[in-house]
Formats: structure tokens, sequence, C-alpha cells
């Protein structure tokens, strides 16, 4: 019995049918004949048909076998099928398969939604090894009840399944299919014993070395089964005429994915998926063409971290239209460079099942942790890195060997590894091992990472300032990630191509500013001053004559400042806190300091004071010379603190509407996405952000930013993000950077602390009377 509809689609009369088959599977029979199952043979009329039906054969129909090409007339049904029955996603199916997988899931009373997304990623996974290996005879199909068992389809499933984790991801999926059995029989023909131990050992894997994958509620006996499997095969039957590979990129195939991915994966832990308009304006704020016509063969890419794979797909896309504009090569080997590495296994599948869904096969993805070693990434090698890393993942360390966390230089500051969370810091030190000279990167982290007080994240900062060039700043309030609250700051850097890096140089001859030879003559002063301009540029910066400064450096005068320099308000600050500090305070408590002359005690404290003062001065000239050598001014770009404003300069915001959730794009009549971030088909368009950090990644000059985006973007120079003034050098990153204000007055200037005892949250106490 056939019930079919027709109708125009594309100027191509296209066709949707039901075909219910009246003929008994003779097999399927035999399989549940303990239950005495109805047949339509033994049927007697049209109620127990419909019996038979319903209970025997589970409402079953099939999808194809009527109007085909293939199919003879007057004939009816189809046993195989090839690639050329599959049809092409289309606008209006990209949310009505969701719904009918929601109405599939609602049908059985199927629970546990992210369970129900993991097991359609095996079938999709499955789906892409069938269209890639099975082209003239598809296994991802249910035939219908005349040629087809839940039995024979689930192991069709679990084969194209264990070939899909071998072949795209490396992994071994242990699973002993009929074909297993039936050689292990022919094998040992005749030798009971062997035949019989062979079988125990297949029995033994299958008994504790394998798992269910396509099991969408939990099964333990016959019945539940059976349930499962009219689950699966309703799931089956829902996409098996879609065709998921593709020449090219589908977008709506990727829309519906994405869809499904929205849906199905609760983000926690740290990971927290990027939403797919802050992906393109990244991309597109990378110097892509440069990187493409810069290397003489497709550039090696990477995101380290890729979760469910935006970035790479994004990457892809986005490289695209350069390639074939520069007729660079065949598109698909520049997308074999191209490398996503996840932690989390279901995600490792996600990623590899997304790059099929935009038609971008040939994109690597890793299962691997991507700061051990069985990441295999080669250091110094790749051109382009994008990444949303995890952050705040305690204990992170300990799954790391000790071999692999002595790799890092961050693991120095760390004194308990079990408890250390800064995962993000470790990213970070990672980039700078795996990016080439001049490779380029967008990283999102954090925004404490430019400001917390720990160790770890100051030494982080010091990675930053050694070995990349600063190009942009990029600050996204709360309302980014819809859901988590933290604020974040994409980085976008240039890894330093110099050997020996300039950080090495520059450190080599700050030291020897601040070292006195035993014996100099002019000419040997005069060498050791080579590069003086940085001292004047710091002399300037922080308000200092440089003869007075010169006065700290080289140990001369015998270890002490001059008069005017001390009185420099830095300086003064330099006693006061030297004067506090612990080791100073217990000094003057011992009695070998009390048993000296005053003399002699002033002479220790002004050597102490000095070697204070030159330690953090030697520390603050350092990192203003690398600060002073990035080539341009760094792209502050900061996000509106008012809701609504933020939401226009993301052009999106976020639905906790039943039934729709999720994203959602603010468009224009035509449907294009409206924010300043980016031009979705113009990328170079001067009117929107991306253009800006693109021309800073060129060296290209910052003027002339349209008045619109000013309110956004604030060029700065990185000097001028560091505070030199504290005693306590921490190199915080201000996205704020500070201006010199002159106060003119004829009263005295007088810091708050000096005169008050200042409380976090309390009114300010006053502690001594002063006249103001």
């Amino acid at each position: 019995m056939c019930l079919y509809a027709a109708d125009w689609l594309d100027d191509e009369v296209v066709y949707d049918s039901h075909i219910i088959t009246l003929r008994d599977n003779e097999k399927l029979l035999e399989e549940r004949k303990h239950q005495k199952p109805l047949s339509y043979q033994a049927a007697q009329d049209r109620t127990e048909r419909f019996k038979a039906w319903k209970e025997t054969y589970l409402l079953d129909y099939a999808t194809q076998g009527l109007f085909e090409a293939d199919i003879p007339a007057y004939e009816i049904g189809k046993k195989n099928f090839n690639i050329n029955d599959l049809k092409h996603i289309s606008s209006k199916d990209t949310q009505g398969k969701h719904h009918a997988f929601a109405t599939i899931l609602r049908k059985y009373n199927v629970s546990g939604r992210e369970n129900a997304f993991d097991k359609l990623i095996n079938l999709f996974l499955c789906k892409v090894v069938d269209e890639t290996n099975n082209a003239e005879d598809l296994k991802f199909y249910w035939k219908g009840v005349a040629y087809d068992s839940p039995f024979d389809l689930q192991d069709r499933l679990q084969v194209l399944y264990k070939e899909g984790m071998k072949q795209f991801l490396g992994e071994k999926i242990t699973y002993i299919g009929n074909k297993e059995i039936d050689e292990a029989f022919w094998a040992y023909l005749g030798d009971e014993d062997a035949t019989k131990n062979k079988i125990k050992e297949y029995f033994k894997e299958l008994k504790f070395f394998t798992n269910n994958d396509f099991a969408f509620i939990e099964v333990h006996n016959e019945a539940l089964f059976y349930q499962n499997a009219a689950v699966l095969r309703d799931i089956v039957r829902l996409f098996q005429d879609t065709r998921i590979k593709g020449e090219t990129r589908n977008q709506f195939l990727g829309d519906m994915f994405e869809i499904f991915l929205d849906q199905g994966i609760k983000q926690s832990e740290g990971q927290f998926f990027t939403p797919m308009p802050i992906t393109r304006f990244i991309i597109a704020c990378l110097p892509l063409e440069k990187v493409i016509l810069d290397n003489q063969h497709p550039p090696k890419c990477l995101d380290y971290a890729c979760g469910a794979g935006h970035f790479l797909n994004e990457l892809a896309t986005q490289m695209q239209p350069y390639v074939d504009q520069h007729q660079k090569g065949d598109i698909g080997d520049f997308y074999r460079e191209i490398e996503g590495i996840e932690k989390e296994y279901r995600l490792s599948k996600v990623a590899k099942v997304s790059a099929f869904m935009y038609g971008q096969d040939n994109i690597k993805i890793t299962y691997a942790d991507a700061l051990s070693k069985a990441a295999n990434t080669p250091k110094s090698s790749y051109s382009v890195l994008v990444a949303n890393p995890p952050y705040s993942v305690k204990g992170f360390l300990e799954t790391l060997s000790e071999e692999e966390r002595e790799g890092y230089l961050l693991t120095n500051t760390v004194q308990n590894t079990a408890n250390n969370n800064s995962i993000e810091t470790f990213f970070i030190e990672r980039a700078k091992q795996l990016l080439a000279g001049d490779g380029v990167a967008g990283i999102i982290v954090p925004s404490s990472i430019l400001s917390n007080a720990d160790s770890t994240y100051i030494a982080t900062r010091e990675i930053l300032l050694k070995y990349f060039d600063i190009i942009s700043m990029c600050e996204f309030g709360s309302g980014t990630f819809g859901k988590t609250g933290t604020n974040t700051v994409t980085l976008f850097l240039r890894r330093k191509a110099a050997q020996p890096q300039p950080a090495d140089h520059y450190r080599n001859r700050v030291n020897q500013w601040f070292t006195k030879p035993a014996d100099t003559n002019e000419q040997q002063r005069q060498g050791i001053f080579q590069d003086e301009h940085f001292i004047q540029k710091y002399c300037r910066h922080i308000g200092v004559e440089l003869n007075d400064y010169k006065t700290i450096l080289m140990g001369e005068t015998e270890g002490e400042a001059n008069k005017e320099l001390m009185q420099v308000e830095m300086f003064t600050e330099y006693r006061k806190a030297f004067d506090n500090l612990t080791s100073t305070v217990q000094r003057k408590k011992q009695k070998s300091y009390k048993d000296m002359g005053e003399h002699d005690q002033a002479i220790e404290m002004r050597k102490k004071l000095m070697a204070y003062i030159q330690g953090i001065e030697k520390e603050k000239l350092y990192y203003f010379v690398l600060a002073t050598i990035n080539p341009n001014k760094v792209v502050i770009v900061k996000s509106p603190s008012d809701t609504k404003e933020a939401k226009n300069f993301l052009g999106y915001e976020w639905s906790n509407a039943k039934g729709n959730e999720g994203i959602k794009l603010m468009t224009d009549a035509a449907g294009k996405h409206l924010t300043p971030l980016y031009d979705e088909d113009n990328p170079r368009n001067s009117d929107k952000i991306n253009h800006y950090i693109e021309r800073a990644f060129l060296g290209e000059s910052l003027d002339n930013i349209p008045d619109h985006l000013q309110v956004f973007i604030t060029p700065a120079r990185l000097v001028d993000m560091l505070d030199f003034t504290r005693t306590d050098f921490n190199k915080q990153l201000s996205l704020s950077p500070k201006k010199a204000v002159e106060v003119d007055t004829k009263w005295e200037l007088i810091k708050l602390d000096d005169i008050c005892e200042i409380k976090k949250g309390s009114s300010v106490i006053p502690v001594v009377s002063h006249n103001i």
C-alpha cells in the first residue's frame, strides 16, 4: 500500500511517500517466534492485517521504491540504495529535521537530551562513513520489514561506527559482527575446541569491552532492545535519504547541525562554545590573505581546544575565497592543513561530523589533550592559531606526566599541582611553543588574565610581552557567552620571528646597564650604553631626568641614587615600601645591626635600598623596552557596558524561551547580520571593527577610524597599557591606558593613603590631622 504526495521544488517535481509492504519478513518472525507474532499470512481480515503491521512490524514503512528511476514500472519496493538516492537538505528542512527528531524522542518517551544527541552524533558519523565507503550499496538505511531486521540494522551501524572511529579519529572500537562469527566457524571447522575458544574470546570482548553506541534508551533485556530498535529505526529513517557529504559547503546542512548542537550539548567545566558571530569576527580579523600569499605551501592552522569545531569550519570558509582568488591550488589541500585537537571524546566526534556537514572533509581532528605529547603537535610549525581554550579547570596538571609538566616554564610558578586551575595560562605558553615565527593567533581568555596578581598569571603576561607582538585586545562583556557571565578578552597576537629572540637580546642589554664591570674605560662605558635611547624614552615616560636616573645604573656613586632622583614621587614610594619590608623590619631588630654605629647602619640600609630599587627598575626598564618595540599601537576594543548597547554591539542576544532557545541574531530586512564587528559579505569593510585589527596585523596606519567606531576602538601604545609607577610591578595590562594629567595648583599634592586608612567597602577614616 502506497501513500504519496508530490509538489514543485526549485522547478522540479519532488515527492514524499510512505510505502507499507504486506510481505512477511520470515527472518524477523523467526527471531521473535517465542512471542508468537501475528504475520500478514496468518491475518484473516483487514483488522488483523493492521494489528500485524502495528504490533509485529511496528507501523513500519519505506520512503523509497515507487517512482525512482531505477524502479521498473508496476514494481514496488527497493532493497539496495546508492548515493544517487540521497537528496541535499533544503532550507525548509533545517528546522524540520530538528522538530522531527524531538517528536521521535517524545513519541517513545526518551529522556536525556544529551545522551540522545550523543547517539545522534554516532549515527551522523555512520552516515558519513557510509557515503564515503559504500556509495554503490548504502548500509545506513532501514530497508523496510520485507528486507531488514533490527538486529541486521544495528549490526550494519556498529560496523560503520567502528570504521568511522578508526578512519577519521584514529580510535579502535571493539565490535564483533556477524561476519567475524561466521569466519570463526569456517576458519576452525573440524576443530571443536578451537571454535569454542574463539567464540568464547569474542563473547568476552562483547561482554566486557563494548557498549551500545546507539542506545537512546537503556537496554538490558530483549523487550528494551526492541523498544530502542523502534527509536533507532525512526531516526535512521529521518536522515537516510539526506546527503551529508558534498563537494561544496551546504549552508542549510550546517545550520541544521548548529540547531542540534545548541540543544544537545551542556556546556560546563570552563568549556563554552564560541558563538558563531564571535567566531566569524575573530577569523575576519586575521590577515588570512597575507598568510596564504606568504606561504609557499598551504599554511598549517590549529585550534588546540576545538570543541564542536566552529573555529575550524569558519577558518576554512574564510580561507577559500583567497585561495580561489590567487589560484593557490586545490582547496582540499588547504583543509588538510587545518587541525583541531579536542580532549573530550564526544566533542571530537562532533567536530569531525561538523567538518563533513560543512563540506570540509579533510579537516583533521585529533582526540587528545593539547597540552600533552599525545597531541603530536610539532613545535614552531603553525601559521595560524585560533582557540577558545578552557579555563578554571582544577587539577588539570595532574593529568599530565611529570615530563610533560616540565616542558612548561609556568610549572615553576605552581606550588600545588592538584589545586591549580589556571589552565588558560598554560594554553598561552602552548601557543608560544607551537606558533611559527610571524604566525598569528586569536585566543579567547578570561579578562582576569590581564590583571591577576598570582605568580602564574604574572609569568603568563611576561610570556606575552617577551615572545609576541600584541596586535589587539578585544574585551567582550558578560552577555557574550550565553551560559557564562565571565568577561573575556580576545588576544590577537603575532609570534616574534627574530632569532635570537629580541627578549634575550634586550635582557642582556639591560643587565649590562645595571652591572659595573671591574675595569671600565670611557670607550667601554659607551659600548655598554648602546641603545641608550630606550633609557631616554623610559625617563621621559616616568618623568625623571636621564642623568639623575643614570646614578642607579652600573652601581654608580657606590650604590646610592642622587638626591634629585630620590625626591621624585615614585622613588619616595620605593623608600616607604623598602622600610615596610619584612626583611628590613627584622634586620633592624637584630642585635648585630643594633651594635653597629649609626653611620654604618645608614650605609648598610642605603646599599640594601639601592639593591631593592635596582631590582625593580631593572625589571621595569626591561619590559618597557619590550613594550616599546611592539611594532604598532594596540587596537583596544571594548564592548559597551549598557545591556542594550552591548546587544547592538554584538548583533545578537540569548533567548531562554521554551522552543526558541539559543542565540538570536539581529538582522536587517534582507536577513543580513547587523553588527559593527564585521561584514559577513565584505571582510574589508572600513565601517567594521575587524578591518582595523587586520590593518594592525599588516602594519598599516590606524588613521581615519569612523566616528561611529571610535566609541569602541582605542589605539594605544603598549607602554601606556603598563603601569611603571607602582612599586609592585606585576605587568598588569590595562585596557584603559593612562594619560598623564598635570594638576596646576599652589597646594602640595599628597597621596590619600598617606593621611587615611582606606578599607574596602568602608568609609575613608582619617588617621592623622592635616591642613587641606
